[in-house]
């Protein structure tokens, strides 16, 4: 899969445009892809950086004008005004160019289209409102920024959905982000149970597995190996032993050095993450979010089932109950571009 994405020319849309139309601005003469400069300020938000301005939005008090149609503000603005925000406007392509990645064009569709064309479920004798999901922020997980917010829906009112007239069930991952994070470091996992394989790898037989669980938990999303000592109640060279083994050390050392040069890293799915507070913990949870919607995505387009909503790591479909039971035996779910399948849970609503 290739990496950066060369541009050969970005289409200053009208809104953008000191000329009130649409400008092509070329940037290589090398061969590659054109974009407009709307499309990079949604690649910025997804990248939790704030979105491009079109002129109305950095001169506000051109919106009382009310224009409408084409219109060149340049006329308007001046020579000062329009040369700032032509300044501005070069300033923030030349800034979003290098984030510019395959995870754009080639996972990122793949992974709205997840989340669209969703069936309608019942709650209490009515149909609710379909969710829209947004997929910005710093660690990728998903919003619901219009319609009925699952998000939020408490879980026993979860199970008093119905759908018109198939079975709803929800499908979930088990320790998705342990099981992928470990799996992207090719550590092979012979268990449908990361904790117990860790348990009985390490010969850990004093403390329960939620208490390990706890401790692994915290170890990826950044504690320190001494806290995470506490937690396990372990002692600390068992901790550290666990923590360079499954690869985090590594993981550390190479995000901080890549942020450092470029400013931002790149997820398992080269998505730019522009935050450096917690990059392992950033870089894990992202990436599995991607896992999560490419391998659902792939899921029901192969067997032909209707998805319904999301849960990061779960997601509730509906099906025929003629197709029921062939599902629920199914106790892996795999996605193709990393090629990791992690173990799931099959809970039936009805």
């Amino acid at each position: 899969m290739e990496l950066k994405q060369n541009i050969e020319t970005i289409v200053i849309n009208k809104d953008y445009s000191l000329f009130g139309k649409d400008i092509n601005y070329n940037v290589s003469e090398d061969k590659g892809i054109r974009v407009s400069i709307s499309t990079l300020s949604e690649i910025r938000k997804l990248s939790n950086l704030p979105e491009i301005k079109t002129l109305i939005d950095y001169y506000q008090g051109l919106s009382v004008l009310n224009i409408s149609g084409s219109y060149e503000y340049i006329s308007l603005l001046g020579d000062k005004k329009s040369k700032e925000y032509a300044k501005y406007i070069k300033e923030k392509i030349n800034e979003t160019l290098p984030m510019v990645t395959s995870y754009h064009t080639q996972i990122y569709p793949k992974r709205k289209k997840c989340y669209q064309n969703l069936e309608r479920l019942i709650f209490n004798g009515s149909f609710l409102e379909l969710p829209v999901y947004n997929h910005c922020g710093v660690t990728g997980r998903t919003s619901i920024i219009k319609g009925h917010n699952f998000l939020t829906m408490k879980k026993d009112d979860r199970k008093k959905l119905k759908h018109e007239n198939k079975i709803l069930v929800e499908v979930d991952f088990k320790s998705c982000e342990p099981f992928f994070f470990l799996k992207s470091q090719n550590i092979e996992i012979p268990s449908d149970d990361v904790y117990l394989w860790l348990m009985e790898k390490y010969k850990i037989k004093n403390i329960t597995r939620e208490k390990l669980k706890r401790g692994i938990l915290s170890l990826i999303y950044g504690a320190n190996t001494y806290t995470t000592s506490k937690i396990m109640q372990l002692e600390l060279k068992v901790v550290e032993q666990i923590k360079c083994d499954i690869g985090i050390n590594k993981l550390e050392e190479r995000l901080t050095k890549e942020y450092e040069e470029n400013g931002f890293v790149l997820n398992f799915y080269k998505r730019p993450i522009t935050s450096n507070n917690n990059l392992v913990n950033y870089w894990i949870q992202s990436s599995a979010v991607d896992f999560c919607s490419l391998a659902f995505k792939q899921f029901y387009e192969i067997e032909n089932i209707k998805p319904c909503f999301f849960i990061h790591d779960s997601m509730t479909f509906c099906i025929s109950p003629s197709k029921l039971e062939n599902i629920v035996s199914k106790k892996y779910i795999k996605e193709n571009i990393s090629n990791i399948s992690i173990p799931i849970n099959f809970t039936i609503f009805d």
